[in-house]
């Protein structure tokens, strides 16, 4: 899904690179408005230099600012030598090609040279700019993740001044009542003991900055048999971790949100329930998490989600591309389901 802060850098990138397309066609062509047939001369030379070498320009920013986007800096100005090369002999060769079909002779070995120079001024020129315009995008982009660490920080640090005040109180009394129950009600005792648990993991979470996986997952499963002794037969649901180190540290209380969600959303507004599929997957550096439900349809589009009243899939969203620069995708399955899935990268102990 294209993001604004995507199709903003792309505008800015097109905007600058006709720019330079437009001023370096101009000034090689100028010399012509002193010959015969001066005017047309020059927009025809100067239509041709500006369709060739946009093509040639074309593959040359796809690789730098579209695929290459993941190399260190260093290196990818280092393949600016490769890529100018391969530039300009893309651009004899259309030359080439268009002089065949107009019947105009070929450009000569002192030609090519004569024309090096504009057509590297001209890539130089173009990549810089382009260059210089990811750099300052990529310093507001490290600006507002700063600012809005600090705001999510601050929040957390209210929270979790707000999650301390008199938490024994909570969990004494919820003793006091299991303990108050009969000795057949056994079930109500393990809700009882279930609930304190998530309680005093939410109390928990707000302290640390990460969590073995194991944690977070039986905290999850814990959740969810609440919300299945709530909802009876109407709620299935099942986690599987397939092949992760249990012991990778991630962000607590990542999962459970989207999960409440699903529950809230999916499952409780419809007539037969639904059922609800945690999957966690290790990839190489990363383990790749997906929450899928079925239950009501949805019946709104995906930027809805981002867009509505709702904070749980937002602060999620937020805190996986201010913490790790990973993004949340949702899908619409087909049928009923939402998919919800991201990535976290890997931290051993």
């Amino acid at each position: 899904m294209k993001t604004p802060g995507n199709v903003n850098s792309m505008k800015r990138e097109i905007v600058l690179f006709i720019a330079c397309l437009v001023l370096m066609s101009i000034l090689y062509g100028t010399p012509r408005l002193f010959s015969e047939g001066a005017l047309k001369a020059f927009f025809v030379e100067t239509l041709l230099d500006c369709i060739i070498m946009t093509v040639c320009c074309l593959p040359v920013w796809w690789l730098h600012f579209r695929k290459w986007t993941g190399l260190p800096m260093k290196r990818r100005f280092m393949l600016h030598f490769l890529t100018g090369v391969s530039y300009y002999l893309l651009w004899i060769a259309f030359y080439q090609l268009y002089n065949i079909q107009m019947g105009l002779p070929l450009m000569t070995k002192r030609q090519m040279l004569q024309n090096s120079g504009p057509n590297i001024l001209f890539y130089i020129q173009v990549f810089s700019l382009l260059h210089i315009n990811l750099f300052f995008l990529e310093r507001e982009k490290q600006q507002r993740r700063v600012r809005e660490l600090r705001e999510l920080a601050y929040k957390a640090e209210i929270d979790s001044l707000k999650a301390q005040i008199q938490p024994h109180f909570l969990f004494n009394t919820l003793n006091s009542i299991s303990a108050s129950v009969p000795a057949e009600n056994e079930h109500t005792r393990v809700l009882i003991a279930q609930l304190a648990d998530t309680f005093r993991y939410a109390l928990r979470s707000t302290k640390e900055e990460g969590v073995p996986l194991w944690q977070e997952l039986e905290f999850l499963k814990t959740y969810l048999l609440l919300e299945k002794a709530r909802f009876g037969n109407r709620l299935e649901f099942d986690v599987v971790a397939d092949g992760c180190n249990m012991q990778s540290q991630i962000p607590p209380m990542l999962l459970q949100p989207l999960v409440e969600n699903a529950v809230k959303h999916a499952i409780e507004p419809a007539l037969d329930g639904g059922n609800i599929m945690v999957l966690c997957r290790q990839h190489i550096n990363k383990i790749h998490f997906s929450i899928t439900n079925t239950g009501l349809p949805y019946q709104g589009t995906i930027a809805d989600m981002f867009n509505g009243r709702g904070v749980g899939l937002t602060n999620i969203a937020r805190r996986l591309e201010n913490q790790f620069g990973e993004n949340v995708v949702v899908q619409l399955e087909a049928g009923s389901g939402v998919k919800v899935s991201f990535d976290v990268p890997i931290v051993a102990i």
